[in-house]
Protein backbone atom coordinates (compact mmCIF):
# COMPACT_ATOMS: atom_id res chain seq x y z
CA UNK A 1 0.00 0.00 0.00
CA UNK A 2 1.47 3.52 -1.41
CA UNK A 3 0.18 5.63 1.71
CA UNK A 4 1.62 2.57 4.42
CA UNK A 5 5.25 2.52 2.31
CA UNK A 6 5.52 6.55 2.49
CA UNK A 7 4.61 7.03 6.44
CA UNK A 8 7.47 4.09 6.81
CA UNK A 9 9.89 5.95 4.57
CA UNK A 10 9.06 9.36 6.43
CA UNK A 11 9.22 7.37 9.52
CA UNK A 12 12.72 5.46 9.23
CA UNK A 13 14.03 8.48 7.50
CA UNK A 14 13.44 10.72 10.78
CA UNK A 15 14.91 8.15 13.31
CA UNK A 16 11.12 7.95 14.52
CA UNK A 17 9.39 4.88 16.17
CA UNK A 18 6.69 3.35 14.28
CA UNK A 19 3.97 5.83 15.35
CA UNK A 20 1.18 3.29 14.63
CA UNK A 21 1.85 1.43 18.03
CA UNK A 22 0.66 3.84 20.30
CA UNK A 23 -2.39 4.74 18.05
CA UNK A 24 -3.87 1.64 17.72
CA UNK A 25 -3.25 0.92 21.56
CA UNK A 26 -5.79 3.95 21.42
CA UNK A 27 -7.96 2.56 18.74
CA UNK A 28 -8.35 -0.77 21.24
CA UNK A 29 -9.54 1.42 24.32
CA UNK A 30 -12.12 3.33 22.20
CA UNK A 31 -13.01 0.59 20.48
CA UNK A 32 -14.04 -1.23 23.89
CA UNK A 33 -14.96 1.72 25.41
CA UNK A 34 -16.49 4.49 23.21
CA UNK A 35 -17.60 2.58 20.11
CA UNK A 36 -19.12 5.32 18.36
CA UNK A 37 -15.79 7.01 18.31
CA UNK A 38 -14.71 4.07 17.12
CA UNK A 39 -16.44 3.97 14.27
CA UNK A 40 -15.88 7.94 13.68
CA UNK A 41 -11.93 7.41 13.99
CA UNK A 42 -12.12 4.07 11.55
CA UNK A 43 -13.92 6.13 9.06
CA UNK A 44 -11.74 9.01 9.47
CA UNK A 45 -8.60 6.58 8.58
CA UNK A 46 -10.11 5.25 5.44
CA UNK A 47 -11.59 8.54 3.82
CA UNK A 48 -8.96 10.79 5.02
CA UNK A 49 -5.45 9.63 6.35
CA UNK A 50 -5.06 6.98 4.10
CA UNK A 51 -5.47 9.60 1.12
CA UNK A 52 -3.25 12.38 2.74
CA UNK A 53 -0.65 9.33 3.38
CA UNK A 54 -0.54 8.89 -0.21
CA UNK A 55 -0.89 12.10 -1.48
CA UNK A 56 0.59 14.54 1.32
CA UNK A 57 3.81 16.24 0.67
CA UNK A 58 4.70 15.45 4.40
CA UNK A 59 3.01 11.64 5.43
CA UNK A 60 4.27 12.74 9.22
CA UNK A 61 2.72 15.49 9.33
CA UNK A 62 -0.54 13.59 7.78
CA UNK A 63 -0.20 11.48 10.42
CA UNK A 64 0.22 13.66 13.54
CA UNK A 65 -3.32 15.69 12.44
CA UNK A 66 -4.84 11.79 12.65
CA UNK A 67 -3.78 11.20 15.82
CA UNK A 68 -4.88 14.58 17.44
CA UNK A 69 -8.82 13.52 15.74
CA UNK A 70 -8.15 10.31 17.51
CA UNK A 71 -7.21 12.27 21.02
CA UNK A 72 -9.91 14.97 20.99
CA UNK A 73 -12.72 12.47 20.37
CA UNK A 74 -12.13 11.86 23.93
CA UNK A 75 -10.42 15.28 25.38
CA UNK A 76 -10.12 18.38 23.80
CA UNK A 77 -6.19 19.33 23.81
CA UNK A 78 -2.75 20.55 22.47
CA UNK A 79 0.38 19.14 21.18
CA UNK A 80 3.12 19.56 22.23
CA UNK A 81 7.01 19.01 20.95
CA UNK A 82 9.53 17.54 23.55
CA UNK A 83 12.62 18.07 22.09
CA UNK A 84 15.96 16.19 23.38
CA UNK A 85 16.59 18.11 26.58
CA UNK A 86 12.76 18.09 27.87
CA UNK A 87 11.59 21.38 27.26
CA UNK A 88 7.66 21.81 26.00
CA UNK A 89 7.28 24.14 22.98
CA UNK A 90 3.83 24.35 21.33
CA UNK A 91 3.78 21.92 18.59
CA UNK A 92 4.92 23.47 14.76
CA UNK A 93 6.05 19.98 12.31
CA UNK A 94 7.47 16.79 12.97
CA UNK A 95 11.02 16.71 12.85
CA UNK A 96 14.26 14.46 13.84
CA UNK A 97 14.46 13.60 17.53
CA UNK A 98 11.37 15.10 18.19
CA UNK A 99 8.85 13.68 20.97
CA UNK A 100 5.24 14.45 20.13
CA UNK A 101 2.48 14.35 22.58
CA UNK A 102 -1.15 15.26 22.61
CA UNK A 103 -1.90 16.69 25.90
CA UNK A 104 -5.19 16.32 27.13
CA UNK A 105 -7.06 19.02 28.71
CA UNK A 106 -9.02 16.92 30.79
CA UNK A 107 -5.67 15.31 33.49
CA UNK A 108 -8.07 12.29 33.93
CA UNK A 109 -7.76 11.38 29.89
CA UNK A 110 -4.73 9.48 28.37
CA UNK A 111 -1.74 11.18 26.72
CA UNK A 112 -1.20 10.16 23.42
CA UNK A 113 2.38 9.83 21.84
CA UNK A 114 1.96 11.12 18.02
CA UNK A 115 5.39 10.55 16.91
CA UNK A 116 8.58 9.40 19.21
CA UNK A 117 12.32 8.77 18.53
CA UNK A 118 13.23 5.48 17.99
CA UNK A 119 16.09 6.20 20.71
CA UNK A 120 14.68 8.80 22.62
CA UNK A 121 16.81 11.15 25.20
CA UNK A 122 16.78 10.46 28.70
CA UNK A 123 14.87 13.09 28.92
CA UNK A 124 12.10 12.44 26.36
CA UNK A 125 11.83 8.75 27.87
CA UNK A 126 11.08 10.46 31.32
CA UNK A 127 8.46 12.52 29.95
CA UNK A 128 7.02 9.41 28.31
CA UNK A 129 7.00 7.45 32.10
CA UNK A 130 5.40 10.37 33.93
CA UNK A 131 2.96 11.80 31.51
CA UNK A 132 2.10 8.23 29.13
CA UNK A 133 3.17 5.31 31.91
CA UNK A 134 2.02 7.49 34.57
CA UNK A 135 5.21 6.73 36.49
CA UNK A 136 6.81 8.79 39.07
CA UNK A 137 10.06 7.07 39.40
CA UNK A 138 13.36 6.40 37.56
Amino acid sequence: MRAEARLDEAVHGAGLADPRVPLRARLRELKESHPAAFDQARSHYEQTVLPALAEAADPLAAWVDYACFLAQLTSTGRLVGIDATGRATAFQAASPGLLVLFIPDDTAAAVLVALAPAQPSAAQQATVDLLVNRRLGL
